[in-house]
Order: structure tokens, then sequence, then C-alpha cells
């Protein structure tokens, strides 16, 4: 299959896949990583539902939940790319354009569901973000003709813009997606550890 073509291109940083992928006219491919990658990562961390004995169908609920809200967070970090190079560097890619190379980009993540991995599950997940990153650079490169420090710098001022709405304008939204969560899983999901020793001991 095509698609599948492109995310195996886009895994070995291939410039080709994020320059076909700007001729497609849907976002379905993108958006479908993304969301696939949400998902795994939500399973990546599903410990924590675990520890809480949540039951199968909440368990389904809060990873798709979980899925949906990491698709929330890629398209701010998308918007806060589009407007660095729009404004520093007056690129002017379409933000259309922008959601399906970073979109695709973000395949790597696929396999964030490794973090689970006992002991390695940190250096996996460095890892998977590092991979993505480069992924993102080639994919601005490709696309933007960005050289290798304007496309970092480009994504470092879009993560970094990011961070800075997450702690201001983005606290609400946190809180509520927090709330969100507890509500679908029907707990407070907290990981129990310290209890579990207590009644040990």
């Amino acid at each position: 299959m095509a698609e599948l073509r492109l995310i195996g291109q886009s895994l070995v940083l291939n410039n080709e896949a994020f320059s076909r992928i700007i001729e497609l006219e849907s976002l379905r491919i993108a958006l479908l990583v993304v969301f696939l990658a949400g998902l795994s990562n939500a399973i990546g961390q599903s410990i924590v539902l675990f520890a809480n004995e949540v039951k199968p169908r909440r368990f389904l609920a809060s990873l798709l939940l979980a899925s949906f809200i990491y698709v929330s967070g890629f398209l701010f970090f998308v918007f806060s790319i589009w407007l660095v190079e729009s404004f520093i560097f007056t690129k002017n890619e379409p933000f259309r354009n922008m959601i399906k190379v970073v979109g695709l980009a973000y395949s790597p993540y696929l396999f964030s569901f490794f973090i689970l991995t006992p002991y390695f599950g940190s250096f996996i997940s460095v890892a998977l973000s590092l991979w993505s990153l480069a992924a993102i650079l080639v994919a601005l490169n490709a696309t933007l003709a960005l050289s290798f420090w304007q496309a970092f710098l480009c994504s470092a001022l879009g993560w970094g813009l990011l961070q800075l709405v997450n702690r201001t304008l983005g606290r609400p939204l946190h809180t509520l997606t927090q709330a969100g969560r507890r509500w679908v899983s029907g707990t407070k999901l907290e990981l129990k550890v310290g209890a579990k020793h207590r009644g040990k001991s």
C-alpha cells in the first residue's frame, strides 16, 4: 500500500516521502499516523490504568480519549511551527501542508508502546523523541528548503512557543483534560504503589 510505503520511507528519513505527501489532497495519512502514535503512547503509559484496575470498557475509552488529546497537542505543535516558519523565515507554507509533513514525521512514535519495557522505557522514549525530531528536520528541509540549523531553530522555537502556551493559556485546558481522563476511567488515576507497599508492611 502507498500509505505504508510513505510511513516506511519516513522512518528511514527519506525526504521523498515528505515531498510526496504534500501532493496528496487528503490529510488522512498524517492524522492517522498521529492518532495511532497517540494510541501507542497511551498503551505505553497504561500501567496507571492497570494499577487502578480500570474496567475493560473504561480502559478502551481512556486509550481513545488519550489518543484524541494527543492529536490535539500535535495540532498545537504544528501551529507553533507554522507561525515560526511564516513570520521568521517567511516561507508561507499552507498550514494544511505542515500538518501533512509533521504528521508523517511522527511515524517513530508508532513504537511508543515500547516505553512499557522494564528498565529501558525511559531510554526508548528519548530515542523515539530524537528519531521523530530528525524526521521533522528532514521534513522541513524537504518542504521549506530550510538548512539544518534553520529547520532545527524552527522546530525548537515552535516547541518553545507551545510550552509557553501550555504554561499560561493552556492551564485551564490541561485541568479540563485531566478531569476528562478521570471521568472516563472512573478513578483518580494514581499508581497506588505507596498504598500497596504499606499494606504489605
